[in-house]
């Protein structure tokens, strides 16, 4: 069963503390300085009470001395040598197991004014939006197919008596007819439905809409999905496209 270990919470003088002679871990100490000039020291260190070694937060320690400060805020832990080093390989390496949300990142980045102190660069905040770009497929287009020629009707299937051609060949000239029809309709249709859009899908089946773009238009439509996504999260491509038609549909009535 979980507990919590023994320990008491001290202001602590940074000279009385020691970093532990077994940690493998290192840190950027200048980052951890502008943090502390910008916010101030927030949290506490970990050390081992028996020896006042640092076993979680020594970079903080190291960073709050080079900052001037004189004494830190200390949780000082009752344990012994082995579960000391256990806690601080745990400190170091359980923080690596978490991963970010790049959309949410790149919009908790922006909501910003500056980044000082926060260990993140703009060209940081440049990666992550050039990446989110990247997500998005370019597919090529491809020319059409020929379909394949109609398989030939085995001999046993023209095996049917007069009566049944005769039906066969009213069907057929009643659809003749309605192909003239539909023709004579298509030629009284003006230059707009060689432009009409492809037939339908059935519900429930994905289709491609492939848009040719140039290269400016590519880069600009990069950018423009990588701040949507950025302040809305990882939203579907579809849903981005059905709405700037949709607006844009409602700016020309």
């Amino acid at each position: 069963m979980a507990e919590i270990a023994p320990q008491e919470y001290r202001m602590v003088a940074v000279r009385d503390l020691k970093p532990h002679p077994d940690n493998p871990h290192r840190g950027d100490i200048d980052v951890i300085v502008a943090s502390i000039r910008k916010h101030g020291f927030y949290g506490s260190v970990v050390a081992q009470k028996s020896r006042m070694r640092i076993i979680a937060g020594e970079h903080r320690w190291r960073g709050a001395t080079k900052a001037g400060l004189k004494h830190v805020p200390t949780v000082v832990i009752d344990v012994d040598d082995e579960t000391a080093k256990r806690i601080m390989l745990a400190d170091n390496r359980l923080a690596e197991y978490g991963e970010y949300d790049d959309g949410k990142l790149a919009e908790l980045l922006q909501s910003l004014p500056d980044l000082d102190g926060t260990g993140w660069r703009e060209e940081d905040l440049a990666d992550i939006l050039h990446d989110l770009g990247n997500e998005i497929e370019i597919v090529q287009d491809e020319p059409a197919q020929p379909r394949p020629a109609p398989a030939p009707v085995p001999a046993s299937a023209r095996d049917v008596d007069e009566d049944e051609l005769a039906d066969v060949d009213d069907d057929q000239a009643d659809e003749g007819q309605d192909d003239e029809d539909e023709e004579d309709d298509a030629g009284d249709v003006g230059p707009a439905a060689a432009a009409a859009p492809p037939p339908r899908p059935k519900a429930g089946a994905l289709v491609e809409l492939i848009v040719p773009l140039t290269a400016a238009q590519h880069d600009e439509v990069t950018g423009l999905i990588a701040a949507i996504r950025a302040r809305d999260g990882a939203v579907p491509l579809a849903d981005v496209v059905v709405a700037a038609l949709r607006t844009h549909a409602e700016r020309q009535r």
